[in-house]
Parts: C-alpha cells; sequence; structure tokens
C-alpha cells in the first residue's frame, strides 16, 4: 500500500498525555458499580415480595381452613352437649333420671350485707393549706 505524500511531514507528533483520565475512569467504574449493586438489590427486594406475597396467600387459605374446621368443631360440640344428646348418653351407661325423692332441698342461709358506716371526722384525711 502507497501513501502519499511519500514524505510523511507528522511523524514526530506525539499524542498528550490526559493525567486526570485515570480519575474520571475509576469514577465512572464507582459509580457503574454502585449502580449495579443497586440494581441488584432492587432485584432480590423485588423476589422477596413475590415470595412473601406466595407465602401470604398461603396462610390465608390455611387461616379460611382453620375457622371452616373451627366452626365445624363448634358444631359438633354444640350436638353433643345438647340435653337430648346428654340424655341419651347418660341411659346407654345405665343412668336414669333423678326422681323427686331423690332430690334435697335445703334452705341456704342467706348473708345480708350492711353498709360500713361512714370514717369518724377526726380520722379524715386532710389537705395541705399553703400559709
Amino acid at each position: 500500500m502507497r501513501r502519499f505524500p511519500e514524505q510523511n511531514l507528522n511523524h514526530g507528533v506525539r499524542r498528550e498525555h490526559d493525567s486526570g483520565a485515570l480519575k474520571r475512569q475509576l469514577i465512572m467504574l464507582a459509580c457503574g458499580l454502585v449502580m449495579a449493586g443497586g440494581f441488584v438489590a432492587a432485584a432480590g427486594q423485588h423476589f422477596a415480595a413475590v415470595r412473601y406475597g406466595y407465602d401470604s396467600e398461603g396462610l390465608r387459605r390455611e387461616h379460611a381452613r382453620l375457622l371452616e374446621e373451627q366452626q365445624q368443631l363448634i358444631m359438633k360440640i354444640n350436638a353433643a352437649t345438647a340435653p337430648a344428646s346428654l340424655d341419651r348418653a347418660a341411659r346407654e351407661i345405665g343412668m336414669q333420671p333423678a326422681r323427686a325423692s331423690q332430690i334435697n332441698r335445703t334452705q341456704r342461709n342467706v348473708v345480708r350485707q350492711t353498709p360500713e358506716p361512714p370514717a369518724p371526722k377526726n380520722l379524715r384525711r386532710r389537705s395541705p393549706v399553703a400559709h
């Protein structure tokens, strides 16, 4: 390949050395790393929020299931403690209803409470008076 002109006149030109270029490149590298770290942290928080959303939805379903189970258990307790059910269960184990002669009616002593008399005037608390 031939160049024109054959006598190159710029063979003595030297490039200037930029002393601040390294400093600017390091600053740019640091800024880029900070931004990349921020994006990674934001992505991590996003994925954690999605995971917590799925977990909370599962807990809501379990809560609803447990409430339904609780209602069923309350209905079973109510059915088991109903007077007709208790009477039937008592008869199955051989118990009989009480007869009137078996019931002991005793009079209970009723204690009447009387109000306490007011405290004497000399024992009442005095309020401090500034003189």
